[in-house]
């Protein structure tokens, strides 16, 4: 009950002041620290794609949760790595790594992974299937993986409002590298919009101008 009065507040405070405010947390994770152990549910399995070798595999599994082909294609072509959780041959949950970049809606702005930096973004797990720690048991496998290849930490960022993915990312451990906070006026997009952060500075990160 207490989840559900939470998402009754913060939803529609979220859908009321994203006109003209936006706020997220980066959160930075260290992979050379200890990750809490949630059993998946039975039959849980991950499946990882990467490259174009697995990329008609990952077009099929994925594009029936919403996602379009043409996206799908231009991330794998961009040596991102996806991750899609499966019970039996039901998709229940997919995340996404970046080795490179990766877009920040909020911000109107690109984020850059630097030298043993990654990317973890766009974390789904399918209505029916929510509550139950799919979102550990799916990223697991990609945080094991990039330990494995080397890398140190990651970035992700969450929306202030969307609290119970904030205390996921608090429960593996990570720490709030900044806020992030954007306010603009109704109906300028980017033109009229000021990026600021608390916490640190937005400087801390390696940040770009979307194109897009």
């Amino acid at each position: 009950m207490r989840i559900r009065l939470e998402s009754a507040f913060w939803m529609p405070l979220r859908k009321f002041t994203r006109p003209f405010f936006e706020a997220i947390y980066v959160f930075e994770g260290d992979l050379s620290r200890q990750r809490p152990s949630v059993p998946p549910p039975p039959g849980f399995l991950v499946r990882l794609y990467r490259g174009g070798a697995d990329l008609q595999a990952a077009i099929d599994v994925l594009v029936p949760t919403g996602l379009g082909a043409a996206d799908i294609s231009a991330r794998l072509q961009r040596g991102d790595l996806a991750a899609v959780g499966f019970i039996g041959d039901q998709v229940v949950a997919y995340t996404w790594a970046s080795f490179t970049e990766a877009r920040i809606n909020e911000l109107a702005m690109n984020l850059y992974a630097r030298a043993d930096e990654v990317i973890q973004y766009e974390t789904l797990v399918l209505k029916p299937f929510r509550r139950h720690g799919l979102q550990f048991a799916v990223a697991k496998p990609v945080l094991d993986y990039l330990q494995e290849h080397g890398y140190a930490r990651t970035l992700a960022w969450v929306n202030v409002f969307n609290r119970p993915s904030c205390k996921n990312q608090r429960k593996w451990g990570k720490r709030v590298l900044l806020t992030a906070v954007s306010v603009g006026i109704p109906g300028t997009r980017q033109k009229h919009r000021w990026n600021f952060s608390l916490g640190a500075p937005l400087d801390s990160l390696a940040l770009g101008v979307c194109r897009k």
